[in-house]
């Protein structure tokens, strides 16, 4: 039975009044600390606590996503914002995701997911850009994610030992642990074993940066680092493992940065090579791949071969059905396949224009953090080395894109990301105001202080 309008289900109610504590602080707390009760609820509160209402489902993540613009509205503390070309790909993604989505399905329950996936996660990307003016506001929230990743990685520990999950209680996750292979893939509060190994993963690059950051404790550093690895290592998950080898692979790139037209020379031609060398198309590198590291490869590799063969039913809006992609065993429902590729997901929930938006995001991402780098002083190196373990980061996404598809809160993370790049990019644009027009992101307070300074 649909629930009626009033109906509020499955809250676990100490943990309900914890979120709202949460989101009232929110509010009120200074500036700078103003995400970090979201950051807190992402990183502990599983997406099995939520409230229906009407046709409105409201994860704990969405409620505190309310008081954030909550704040806005009260406060009014935030930068004015002037849309960077990021920004601008962000807003036509999710237009577009909107758009296709409820044409494909030709619903009001498709038109509210599709809203309330944008509000989760370009709402994030846009709280971020409003209360992170600087790379030292995005440098104190990644000391946040390390404050909240090494208590989780004590809880994957635990659940790694006992093979117990102690986020089980807040529901959306098992309480026994999944096994593969007689091993335990822990996942702590997320959806998924891989998804929580690859937030460990992603943030390893960035985490790794801070060793050379002014003001930033070493001891905590370490402490990050190692509990980054321990999330890896702990979900069992391969694509996880890979995924911290890229990102190490992208900080170890730093030395070529200046060279960096060429190293993408070099890895076109890389692909080039394979495809004229393989006998399967150079995709299937990823079966062979996993031969070594373990996982599903081939599945992944053969997924993008049918997502090729069937284009013509998805390219225009997306489809409905992709049962008929995969073997039978592969399925999640009747008529669904498991499209475990990010930038699959894209084309079949939204068409061709949505995958290439969001492809556009992962670009204008890269194009970010070199105009960053370029930007900063040379002698300001820490700030330099950060935003280049973010393209690191970005990196290690853009790959694991392939092998994954992000369905739970570490789409928090990802959009953070991409904000703090937004942010660095912003921090070296040269200050044009026009009638028309703003190019930087300035703090409200500081609007007149900054035309004074420019006569």
């Amino acid at each position: 039975m649909e629930p009626s309008s009033t109906d509020i289900i499955n809250p676990n109610w100490g943990i309900f009044g914890i979120v709202l504590l949460l989101g009232f602080a929110m509010i009120f707390l200074p500036k700078k600390y103003a995400l970090v009760p979201l950051f807190i609820v992402a990183a502990f509160i599983t997406l099995g606590q939520y409230v229906v209402i009407g046709p409105a489902h409201f994860t704990m993540l969405r409620v505190m996503m309310v008081f954030g613009f909550l704040r806005i509205a009260i406060i009014q503390d935030h930068a004015v914002l002037s849309f960077s070309p990021l920004d601008k790909a962000m807003i036509a993604w999710s237009i577009s995701t909107i758009i296709t989505y409820t044409i494909l399905w030709q619903t009001g329950q498709a038109f509210a997911n599709r809203v309330g996936l944008c509000f989760d996660t370009v709402g994030v990307y846009f709280l971020c850009r409003l209360y992170l003016t600087s790379i030292e506001d995005v440098t104190r929230m990644i000391v946040v994610c390390i404050a909240l990743m090494i208590p989780l990685a004590g809880a994957m520990t635990y659940e790694f030992v006992t093979g117990k999950n102690l986020f089980y209680f807040l529901g959306g996750v098992p309480e026994i642990s999944e096994l593969r292979n007689g091993r335990v893939r822990c996942q702590g509060s997320f959806r998924h074993p891989i998804l929580m190994g690859t937030f460990g993963a992603t943030m390893l690059p960035i985490i790794i940066s801070l060793w050379w950051q002014q003001g930033v404790s070493k001891l905590l550093t370490f402490s990050g680092i190692v509990a980054a690895f321990v999330i890896v290592i702990c979900s069992g998950s391969s694509g996880a493992l890979m995924a911290s080898l890229y990102g190490i692979l992208g900080l170890m790139l730093w030395v070529l940065k200046d060279h960096m037209r060429f190293v993408r020379w070099i890895m076109v031609g890389l692909i080039i090579a394979l495809q004229l060398s393989m006998k399967s198309p150079v995709w299937y590198v990823l079966a062979r791949l996993s031969s070594l590291t373990g996982g599903t490869g081939w599945h992944r590799a053969y997924l993008i071969d049918q997502a090729i063969r069937y284009f013509n039913e998805w390219w225009l809006i997306g489809t409905k059905v992709t049962a008929h992609w995969m073997p039978t065993g592969l399925l999640i429902d009747p008529t669904k396949a498991d499209i475990t590729n990010q930038y699959l997901v894209q084309g079949v929930n939204g068409g061709i224009i949505t995958m290439i938006l969001f492809i556009v995001i992962v670009v204008r991402g890269f194009m970010g953090v070199g105009h960053a780098v370029r930007g900063l002083s040379p002698g300001n190196f820490g700030n330099r080395f950060i935003v280049w373990a973010m393209g690191a980061s970005l990196f290690a996404h853009a790959v694991s894109f392939i092998s994954v598809s992000y369905f739970d809160q570490i789409q928090v993370f990802w959009f953070f990301l991409m904000a703090a790049i937004a942010i660095s990019a912003d921090c070296v644009s040269v200050p044009v105001q026009t009638a028309f027009t703003k190019i930087t992101v300035l703090p409200t307070k500081s609007l007149a202080s900054h035309f004074d300074a420019r006569q």
